[in-house]
Order: C-alpha cells, then structure tokens, then sequence
C-alpha cells in the first residue's frame, strides 16, 4: 500500500467527454473508488488517497473510471511513500519535474 497526493483542474468548457461538473463529479466519484476507501478531500480538487497501485497505474485507473479529458483537463498523482509521479493533460509549467527530481 502507499499514499498519494492527487490533485485535479478541469478545463472550463463542454468537450465529447461532458460538461465541467459532469467531468468533475466522474473525476471525484473515479479517485474514491481508486482508493482502498480511506481518502481525505476536504480541499477543492485535491485528495491523500491509499491505493495498491504505482503511480502510472492509479492515474490510469482514474482516467479509465472517469470522463477525464486530456485535451483540456489536468490531474497529477504523486505517490508521497515512493519517489513515483504520473501527470495526465497537457501542463505548461516544467518546474513540477524538476520538484519530483528533488524528493
């Protein structure tokens, strides 16, 4: 088992995947159901999970559980009891590599 850090922002528009709250709510509902069912998400679009899987394999496992679109939609997963990091979505900003190169 391992603990994640996962943090979600979803694109302001309606794409082939949904509406914002619908592709919110599938994100949310995909993250709970991800975990062994102990999670803390009392912050907007950010959760502490446990989970059996890597990082590559819970983001995956997100993405398929969900109505995440990649072409506007963001998510990082960052397994906090290993050095492991998946993000999905097109992200601008370099400096969350060179972070994870620091841990």
């Amino acid at each position: 088992m391992a603990i994640f850090a996962i943090s979600f922002r979803i694109g302001d528009k309606t794409t082939n995947y949904g509406s914002y709250a619908d592709r919110w709510s599938s994100v949310d509902q995909a993250i709970k159901e991800s975990s062994t069912g102990t999670y803390w998400n009392e912050t907007t679009s950010f959760y502490l999970v446990e989970s059996n899987k890597n990082s590559a394999g819970l983001a995956e496992q997100i993405d398929q559980a969900s109505s995440f679109d990649a072409s506007v939609d963001l998510l990082v997963c960052i397994n906090l009891s290993q050095n492991g990091y998946k993000i999905l979505g097109a992200y601008s900003d370099k400096d969350i590599d060179v972070l994870m190169k620091k841990r």
